[in-house]
């Protein structure tokens, strides 16, 4: 066997190896029907205008929430705004106060939802779209960070992304 068929094999080889190293550890069914859950009453609260279901959500005195504005809307708002921000930091208590005192319906739509958890924590990821009165108002990216709490699952962090439709 010549050197090159021999690398060739020895990689093959290497892959099958190691494969289990990089294959994803299972989610804890339990955990994961939980966190859906999460999701489903914090879609729930927004549609409800239930602000303090939504507060009920997160873990108070750690949660981290910011949004980073796409770059069509990022140029858009420096252009009138030269101090803006790409990363705006806010609180789940602000976006629970304005879902609780909205004039219009709410509502975010999830898809591609992906969680990762092992039982303590959970990672959630998806693309979201946030509508009020049934039109879109803004989309994009969304991850948050979970952990479960003596109290049921509770959000620490909130990342999203904000592009208009």
């Amino acid at each position: 066997m010549d050197a090159r068929r021999k690398a060739g094999w020895g990689f093959v080889v290497a892959l099958l190896v190691c494969a289990p190293v990089f294959a994803r550890a299972p989610n804890d069914a339990a955990a994961e029907a939980q966190v859906r859950e999460v999701i489903r009453r914090f879609d729930a609260a927004i549609v409800a205008g239930d602000g303090a279901t939504l507060r009920s959500l997160f873990r108070p005195q750690s949660s981290a929430w910011a949004s980073v504005l796409g770059e069509s809307e990022y140029a858009r708002l420096k252009a009138r705004r030269p101090e803006a921000q790409r990363i705006r930091p806010d609180t789940y208590e602000n976006f629970a106060k304005m879902v609780e005192t909205a004039k219009r319906p709410q509502r975010e739509r999830f898809t591609d939802i992906d969680i990762r958890t092992d039982g303590a924590m959970a990672s959630v990821s998806f693309d979201y779209v946030y509508e009020e009165d049934g039109v879109a108002q803004n989309r994009g990216i969304e991850s948050w960070q979970l952990v479960k709490a003596d109290d049921g699952w509770k959000i620490v962090s909130m990342l999203y992304s904000v592009h208009r439709p």
